[in-house]
């Protein structure tokens, strides 16, 4: 018995050994193993090392314009020879690197009121021709439009600003009384 006893206890001891270190753990093939695996893991856990970021954005169109009168504008004294006089000032914005255009239209003469640009009394049924100036150059009408300004570059920061003005002679004529002369002046912005 004691013989069995033994054989079983060294079995035993060689299934513990083998199951400690099996056949494939030993020798150098074990070390090149575990130095891929090693870089396998650490690729694995850092994946990339440089990636990229790509922004972009956009800027929408600006065009805008305003007209400031000034108080004399609704105030002139149609019976006086009266050169050029500042009647407000025209601000364009534009972010448009091709320009713009400003159209300013006569509702006189749009109405058939007056072949050129005048003031008009709806009481008395005259009117009193007038020229219409941009920074001091007279503007001319094509039928009721005419071009105002036309730019073939974007506006400055805070915009281009304009003068406008009015001449007119009141002495050549004897107007009606009325307290009703008026122009309606349209402006347009458009991009080139």
């Amino acid at each position: 018995m004691t013989t069995s006893h033994t054989f079983a206890a060294k079995a035993a001891r060689d299934d513990r050994d083998a199951w400690v270190q099996p056949a494939w753990w030993r020798g150098p093939e074990v070390l090149v193993t575990l130095f891929w695996l090693l870089v396998l893991s650490a690729t694995l856990a850092y994946g990339a090392t440089v990636a990229n970021l790509t922004l972009g954005g956009s800027v929408q169109l600006t065009l805008n314009i305003d007209v400031a009168p000034t108080p004399a504008a609704s105030n002139l004294d149609l019976s006086l020879n009266q050169p050029v006089l500042k009647v407000a000032d025209v601000t364009v914005v534009t972010n448009n690197a091709a320009g713009y255009q400003v159209a300013v239209r006569s509702s006189n003469v749009a109405n058939g009121d007056c072949a050129a640009p005048c003031f008009y009394s709806t009481t008395t049924t005259d009117s009193l021709n007038f020229t219409f100036y941009r920074d001091g150059t007279p503007i001319g009408f094509s039928g009721d439009t005419g071009t105002f300004v036309q730019r073939t570059s974007s506006s400055g920061i805070g915009g281009e600003v304009y003068t406008a003005d009015v001449s007119y002679d009141g002495t050549a004529t004897l107007l009606g009384a009325a307290t009703n002369y008026g122009e309606i002046l349209t402006f347009t912005v458009s991009v080139n």
